[in-house]
């Protein structure tokens, strides 16, 4: 095995790297953990494939190194394909070399320079495009056409990437994973101390083209065997299963621990490594005192409506289990989101920042990585991070995955609630002492609008076959026809939308039951419910989300259970600002004094609410007591100006705006100040690139843009 002393990683079991200990000690130095992928460095990728490719008589020239990973490219001319099973149907070997040890995923074919596209998964091929299986990569073309000469395949090798916060993180498809890869024949090591009673934490994975082959990993404290697994390759590719080790004492203070793999050209992916004491405990019981680091559960739901829970004014048998939920905690009912769809709000919320503060405002745009989000504090402080989402916008491509140290995406096809809470009781399960921080996402009442268990979207399909077509034909239509085909539609629309709150609703019940099973109790841990923004569904003449600041679309449902809180109705205002500093007071952190919200523990006194549209048109809001502005100038308030006014005590629903009202100019220029300072960017906009396919599917959830434009 080749191990270089200049590529071990120094550690100490007493971590001294975070902000502060992961939990009070029993004693004068308490348990630490030592997460093995903060600060890891993985060999030169570059030197490892040009090798590969030189040892398989392959031309290494073609090897390009493009950030953290590596682009090898060679050709397979018309000879290197054979006729496939049915016609137009053509095969090919994938080359040996570095492509022996890539994945299927990472593989491309181009024609003439042209990337050709990829297989939709579960579906035949279809003319002009490729799979690739195992060693071969497959091709369909038109009946009457055979593979041309310029036809070239391409793969990318990772070893992974280091986060923003310094943490080594690799990829496994649509999941984001702290951990690091051993190819096979090489071995990764470490000098540590283990000369205390410790625990060795990891997820074992091994990903080859080469199927059913037998693998061997093993990890070795001091050259001795302490942990050996071997199986077949399919198997340890398709799923690992949690390890969690008791160390022997080792005598040193030096001590070595490394990773080794045998088996076909591959990688080993050890995710989650963790050194910690040797005594876990449970959830709820852990053998050392820990109130001041609890475990904390947030559930996102997205699109969900403040008014579809009863203690909001909604019908109590719409939603019984979140009702149940919110009698047991505090109920913020005055609680807004600060942007009114998904990007800008969820960055929000992660960052304790305004839309104008973070500048994540465009499809196009990613959250900045200088900001520094709650997670990534949580994470610095000994906390172990997961995410579970269901992508659109809350991925890794817009930056929303900073400070997680497992984040799981589940793409827009393959939606389903069940299955995300699964996700999430997998991360959970995978218990190393440390305390949880879990971020569970759904859009399982956003459109499209599902029905049932199995998320049935038949219903939904006639709805918009029907004349109902309402995203875009809003544009199109003149206003008296526009108004008229939304007040047939809007009932129907209503229903679907209140068929996914009864399922999601459902899924929270059986969730809380499933935290409860870990030991996740009121009496032990914090579970916050919310959402990112509501849902037009008639109101204002307005449909869905994004667009104009109507409270149909900013009120949003807030309640907080956990350890020593008395259920009660908190009626100041409170909105997503206030997520982030109210984590990190239940964590024992202190507060980043760029926030701009407070603590949900300690709010007092009426304060304004803002929320913001900063995309092709500018819309800013602020309630104050009941009393609402709206402007689409971001000097107006200023002057006193402002494009329109609502009392929301005598009109909730924004039904008849006011004119000339004396408290409205005195408002927005008591407010001037406080606006123009949250408009303020605390870093540069950063973009990112949207396929044609990724647009296809943000258009196809309503996220075509800016949509009165």
């Amino acid at each position: 095995m080749l191990c270089s002393p200049s590529r071990l990683a120094v550690l100490a079991l007493l971590l001294t790297a975070c902000e502060r200990g992961p939990s009070a000690p029993v004693d004068s130095a308490g348990p630490r953990w030592v997460p093995l992928t903060r600060g890891f460095e993985p060999r030169p990728l570059l030197a490892l494939v040009q090798g590969w490719q030189r040892a398989a008589g392959l031309d290494a020239t073609n090897c390009k190194a493009n950030g953290d990973s590596v682009e090898v490219e060679v050709a397979l001319p018309n000879s290197a394909w054979s006729a496939g099973e049915r016609q137009g149907l053509w095969t090919a070997a994938v080359p040996g070399g570095a492509f022996a040890y890539g994945t299927p995923g990472f593989l491309r074919l181009t024609a003439g320079g042209r990337l050709l596209a990829p297989a939709v998964p579960g579906r035949e091929l279809a003319p002009g495009q490729y799979r690739a299986l195992g060693e071969r990569v497959e091709l369909c073309l038109p009946v009457d056409k055979v593979p041309a000469d310029d036809l070239r395949v391409g793969q990318r090798m990772e070893s992974g990437r280091k986060t923003s916060d310094g943490v080594w993180q690799v990829r496994i498809a649509n999941e984001f994973d702290a951990g690091f890869c051993v190819w096979s024949g090489l071995d990764e090591g470490f000098t540590l101390d283990a000369s205390a009673p410790s625990r060795l934490s990891f997820v074992p994975r091994y990903l080859t083209r080469s199927a059913n082959q037998p693998v061997e990993l093993c990890v070795r404290l001091d050259g001795e065997v302490v942990w050996q697994l071997a199986s077949d390759s399919a198997r340890l590719s398709a799923s690992g299963t949690w390890q969690s080790i008791e160390l022997p004492r080792s005598p040193r203070k030096d001590a070595r621990l490394t990773f080794e793999v045998r088996g076909p050209p591959g990688q080993a992916l050890f995710l989650h490594p963790v050194l910690g004491p040797a005594q876990l405990g449970s959830y709820g019981a852990r053998p050392w005192f820990r109130s001041s680091s609890p475990d904390i559960v947030l559930f996102l739901a997205d699109t969900f409506r403040a008014d579809n829970l009863a203690c909001y004014g909604g019908e109590p048998e719409l939603a019984p289990h979140l009702n149940a939920f919110a009698e047991s905690a505090l109920r913020f009912t005055n609680a807004r989101a600060n942007a009114a769809w998904t990007l800008p709000s969820i960055s929000t919320l992660l960052t304790g920042l305004t839309p104008g503060q973070h500048t994540a405002n465009e499809a196009v745009n990613s959250l900045p990585g200088e900001l520094i989000t709650v997670v990534e504090s949580l994470s610095r402080a000994g906390y172990r991070t997961g995410a579970v989402t269901d992508a659109a916008f809350f991925t890794p491509m817009h930056g929303l995955d900073q400070g997680f140290e497992s984040f799981v995406q589940n793409q827009p096809p393959s939606w389903n609630l069940g299955h995300t809470l699964r996700q999430a009781r997998a991360f959970l399960e995978q218990d190393d002492g440390r305390p949880v921080f879990l971020l569970v996402h759904t859009y399982r009442a956003h459109l499209p609008y599902r029905s049932g268990p199995e998320e049935d979207r038949k219903s939904w399909n006639e709805l918009v076959a029907d004349n109902c077509a309402l995203l875009k034909s809003k544009k199109t239509l003149p206003p008296a026809e526009w108004k008229q085909r939304l007040a047939a539609c809007a009932p129907r629309y209503r229903e679907l939308y209140h068929a996914g709150v009864r399922e999601l609703d459902r899924g929270f019940g059986e969730f809380l039951d499933a935290l409860g099973g870990f030991g996740l109790t009121r009496d032990t841990a914090f579970v916050l419910f919310t959402s990112d923004h509501g849902e037009a569904l008639g109101e204002n003449d307005d449909i869905f989300h994004g667009g104009d600041l109507w409270e149909s679309k900013l009120r949003v449902p807030l309640l907080l259970r956990g350890p020593a809180l008395a259920p009660r109705t908190v009626t100041e205002s409170a909105t997503l600002l206030d997520v982030a500093p109210t984590l990190a007071a239940l964590a024992g952190l202190t507060p980043d004094p760029r926030w701009s919200g407070a603590s949900l523990l300690t709010l007092s006194g009426e304060r304004p609410a803002l929320a913001f549209r900063l995309q092709k048109t500018t819309q800013l809001s602020l309630v104050e007591g009941g009393k609402k502005l709206f402007t689409r100038e971001r000097e107006a308030f200023s002057a006193g100006a402002y494009d329109s006014a609502f009392d929301l005590a005598t009109d909730p629903h924004e039904e008849r705006p006011i004119r000339d009202a004396p408290w409205a100019a005195e408002l927005a220029r008591r407010q001037a100040e406080l606006l123009r300072g949250l408009l303020d960017p605390s870093a540069s906009a950063i973009q990112v690139p949207i396929s044609p396919e990724q647009q296809q599917e943000l258009d196809a959830l309503g996220y075509g843009g800016d949509k009165d434009d």
